[in-house]
């Protein structure tokens, strides 16, 4: 479905208060493009799908841009409860890191209050969904005990995992979520940080890291630059752009650079893979937040059709969006976002990952796990199974099944 005029005039002012803020053209993007805002509600409803009321809520204060008083008093709220979340989150990530590291595991903080650091200079803006730590495959379990007894409970891939359960999400995932038993924090505990690890080739629990003071004595541990800029191209792509918020998070990461500084960044990310991620990362910023990208870096869009079919398919999902549904709730939006995998590498390495990620459905495999000589009837059973779930009879929900 095309985007009526109505949208697309929502979804610019949207990206014109997503730009760096340290851009001196900002307040004048967010200017012009809010007088072609007619519909305040729906602005509102897109900025809180995009997870950017914050960012919205401080661009459109800089600008001076007069409101109805429901979205001014409803952007103001949401801001404040997302930097009051994110103090407790800056605490329960740097609470969390301390503890792994007495029990002598080793861990990361990833995106989250680091990133917004690292992006904003503060902590307020960014919107924080849970807590991202990334640690070595070995020590999995024993972090997860570690988090058990502060009171976190398994929730996905399911509630309670039996051996055999656990042995299929060691080889066929790469987190697994908890949540605290009496607050309402969460948190991703990752062995593997994307679907395809060639993208990011050497990128992992154990890369070099940079300490991020959060203020007072609160600091976490991240990915150094390089890595983390080639991580975050790769995590977007992933998800094939679709929510705004990840690529004002990049943009905001970068804004300050110099050339030389981003083009260092770019070779890194090509060394360890990441190169087309990046590339279509960076035309993206060109094209929404009027980000200046090196012409050498631009050469490498005109050079690659698959590249541009990429960039055109993240523009596509992220305007697309009407700000009433979910990313994945676009007709088709999960084949667009598939097909970007397809594109981002050129290895046989990249294509075996991809396919084995689209051939192998973890919750499936949970529902119904067999031996692992076995484990080559999943592929085959992948389209029965969806069939099966959009047209049978209501199945028990895959949490309920896998604590079977």
């Amino acid at each position: 479905m095309e985007a009526t005029p109505g949208q697309e005039a929502c979804f610019r002012l949207a990206v014109a208060c997503c730009r760096w803020p340290g851009d001196a053209r900002r307040d004048a993007a967010v200017t012009a493009a809010a007088r072609e805002v007619n519909d305040w509600s729906l602005f509102l409803r897109l900025v809180r799908h995009y997870r950017v009321e914050a960012l919205a809520q401080a661009a459109l204060s800089a600008a001076g841009i007069p409101l109805p008083d429901e979205v001014a008093k409803s952007l103001c709220q949401r801001a404040k409860e997302i930097a009051h979340r994110n103090l407790a989150m800056a605490a329960e990530s740097a609470r969390l890191q301390g503890l792994l590291d007495a029990a002598g595991i080793h861990s990361l903080v990833l995106k989250g209050v680091a990133l917004a650091q690292l992006a904003y200079g503060s902590i307020a803006f960014k919107f924080s969904q849970d807590i991202d730590l990334a640690v070595a495959p070995l020590s999995v379990d024993a972090a997860a005990d570690v988090l058990s007894r502060e009171g976190y409970r398994l929730i996905r891939p399911a509630s309670h995992l039996d051996a055999s359960r656990r042995a299929l999400v060691a080889a066929y995932g790469r987190e697994i979520g908890l949540r605290h038993s009496e607050r309402p924090i969460e948190v991703e505990l990752r062995w593997q940080l994307v679907n395809s690890p060639s993208l990011i080739a050497g990128i992992d629990a154990s890369s070099p890291s940079q300490d991020v003071a959060l203020g007072g004595a609160l600091s976490v541990r991240t990915l150094c630059d390089e890595d983390l800029f080639a991580y975050l191209c790769v995590h977007g792509c992933g998800h094939g752009w679709s929510r705004l918020q990840w690529l004002a998070d990049l943009n905001a990461f970068i804004g300050a650079r110099g050339e030389v500084e981003l083009q260092d960044l770019y070779r890194h990310a090509r060394a360890v893979g990441a190169g087309p991620c990046a590339l279509i990362a960076l035309v993206l910023c060109e094209r929404l937040f009027g980000r200046e990208v090196p012409a050498d870096i631009m050469r490498g869009l005109r050079a690659s059709p698959r590249t541009r079919l990429a960039v055109a398919l993240s523009l596509d999902l992220l305007t697309g969006a009407d700000g009433a549904a979910k990313p994945g709730d676009r007709r088709f939006a999960t084949t667009r976002v598939a097909v970007m995998q397809w594109l981002l590498g050129s290895t046989f390495t990249h294509y075996g990952s991809t396919v084995r990620e689209m051939s192998f459905r973890l919750d499936d495999m949970l529902a119904w796990p067999l031996p692992r000589p076995l484990h080559l009837l999943y592929p085959l059973s992948r389209l029965p199974l969806w069939l099966w779930r959009k047209f049978g009879p209501a199945p028990r929900s895959r949490r309920e099944t896998g604590s079977a």
